[in-house]
């Protein structure tokens, strides 16, 4: 019994003993903070006198969605400054740094009891007055009248320093007065009324986003700039862009002086520039139809014993210049008629490709769209043999056909006798145009075909015409700058039906696939080339008359 008591008597202080001691593991954490929770990154932004910083990976997201265990503010640490934020955020964007130095910033969270989080860091220059002053923006490309200056960028404003956004410039001219302009994406920009043989001062005020390292800062900064022009004199010489046309025009002298007394112009469609107005000092109207100083151009043709010339004479509304006039050399037609410089322009609705540019006037008054007739017959200067293409488009031709079947209002009259399986005649215009289908959506003729005996057998397949269009004959590559854009319709599109033989027919061609093509050559085969040896027993003879363009 007594071995018992001293058992459980040791045991007792044995136990007691170790309770005594069972915290003293912990004295060591006694003076420990728990850290709040820290933002998940650091990214720097560069701004003007300033700089943006993200602070988390999921963006910019508003304060009340950002939950970062007890933390509660954010402390900004940089210099000897110290911002507290009394939110959690996303980025933060600090302000007046002016002085072109490193800055290095402490950022961490806070939670109620001010307990810090550890704090991410990083080490910014922002751009400052300093960069500024040593920007420099591309020298411009000046062009001078002795009245009138164009000032643009050829190369462009933006560079390794700098994104070009706009600009604004400000000049006073000879009379005293201050104008004033903005311009875009497009730098150029265009003065007037300037004092001949003086020197002009423009300030150009840019915009742009200057670069570090080729990143482009946070900010836009106005960037401002003094251009002096020299404006020459009225005497000094200038080139003509098209003196052929100032020719005609009765210019003789190539100066402001020599063309000061002219205050019309007239151009021919075919026109490749209109820049040479800008010498113009006191230039009121414009014709650009081509009105009686001018021709259509011609061509000629030689080949297969062919030798024919199309074009020539008055202009007819069915040809369009066959490109459209660049932006850059109807550029200076565009500044005059924003200055107000130009009064009057005469123009031809789809004839050059400055439909766009001219719309804004023609509600004043400015620009006169001439109004052109609903239809227009082909005159037969503009008629090919279509041998001269290919001796397998042989056709006997009598133009004008003279005993051609009675019928009502029959002009130009042609009688065609196939002499091969690819029987063809042309209709071309000169390199200088192209059909006009914007506005004469159809082409129109009459035809006249042979009896059914004439189509019997294997010549069934010339019971049908096949019109064909191009930019030019497959032999005359030269005669189109703009490649070959051929379609035609389908071979049986136009088949002659039995009950409209021997009698004249309408046949009407939607030019609707020619929108936006160089089409200046039509050629109309008869029987759609079909496979065989051409040697019908009894001629083939067709009359066609009537060829002509039709808006409806």
């Amino acid at each position: 019994m007594l071995n018992r008591i001293v058992f459980f008597s040791m045991l007792a202080a044995t136990l007691f003993g170790a309770c005594n001691g069972m915290y003293d593991s912990l004295d060591e954490y006694s003076g420990e903070v728990v850290y709040p929770a820290k933002y998940d990154t650091i990214v720097g932004h560069i701004g003007y006198e300033r700089v943006e910083i993200d602070l988390m990976k999921a963006g910019r997201v508003p304060s009340s969605q950002i939950k970062l265990g007890k933390a509660k503010k954010t402390v900004v640490e940089y210099d000897d400054q110290v911002m507290v934020i009394d939110s959690l955020v996303s980025w933060i964007n600090i302000t007046e740094l002016t002085q072109p130095k490193l800055y290095r910033f402490r950022i961490y969270t806070i939670d109620e009891f001010e307990n810090k989080s550890v704090p991410l860091e990083i080490a910014l220059i922002p751009y400052t007055t300093n960069d500024v002053a040593g920007l420099a923006v591309n020298t411009p490309r000046i062009l001078a009248s002795p009245t009138a200056a164009v000032v643009d960028w050829p190369n462009g404003l933006s560079s390794v320093l700098l994104n070009y956004i706009g600009l604004s410039f400000r000049y006073t001219d000879k009379d005293g007065e201050v104008r004033t302009g903005e311009r875009g994406a497009d730098s150029r920009f265009f003065i007037a009324n300037l004092q001949p043989g003086q020197a002009t001062t423009v300030e150009v005020t840019y915009q742009v986003v200057p670069k570090v390292n080729n990143v482009p800062i946070r900010d836009t900064l106005e960037l401002v700039k003094e251009l002096v022009i020299n404006v020459p004199t009225g005497s000094t010489p200038f080139s003509p862009s098209e003196r052929a046309i100032l020719e005609a025009n009765g210019i003789t002298e190539f100066t402001a002086d020599g063309v000061s007394q002219f205050t019309k112009l007239v151009y021919p469609m075919h026109a490749n520039s209109l820049q040479d107005i800008f010498y113009f000092p006191n230039l009121k109207e414009i014709d650009l139809t081509g009105g009686e100083l001018f021709e259509m151009t011609t061509l000629s043709y030689d080949r297969n014993d062919v030798q024919a010339t199309v074009g020539g004479g008055d202009w007819l509304p069915f040809a369009r210049k066959v490109g459209d006039l660049s932006t850059a050399n109807a550029q200076t037609l565009k500044d005059f008629l924003e200055s107000g410089i130009i009064e009057k322009v005469r123009y031809v609705p789809n004839s050059m490709g400055l439909d766009a540019l001219l719309a804004p006037y023609v509600e004043s008054g400015i620009v006169e769209l001439v109004e052109t007739p609903d239809e227009v017959l082909i005159p037969m200067n503009f008629f090919l043999d279509g041998v001269v293409q290919d001796h397998a488009w042989r056709m006997d031709i009598t133009n004008p056909a003279t005993d051609a079947p009675a019928g009502t209002g029959l002009q130009n009259v042609l009688k065609t006798i196939l002499r091969d399986r690819s029987a063809s005649f042309v209709f071309a215009l000169p390199r200088e145009y192209r059909y006009n289908v914007e506005t004469y959506k159809y082409l129109r003729f009459k035809v006249y075909a042979p009896a059914k005996s004439s189509f019997q057998g294997i010549y069934a397949p010339y019971q049908r015409l096949w019109p064909r269009f191009m930019n030019y004959m497959w032999s005359f590559s030269q005669n189109s700058d703009f490649g070959q854009e051929h379609w035609d319709t389908g071979q049986d599109d136009f088949r002659i039906n039995d009950v409209d033989l021997e009698k004249w027919t309408d046949v009407t061609v939607d030019l609707s696939p020619a929108r936006g093509k160089h089409n200046r050559v039509i050629v109309i085969n008869v029987g759609g080339e079909p496979s065989l040896t051409f040697n019908p027993p009894q001629d083939i003879t067709y009359y066609f008359a009537n060829f002509r363009f039709t808006k409806e």
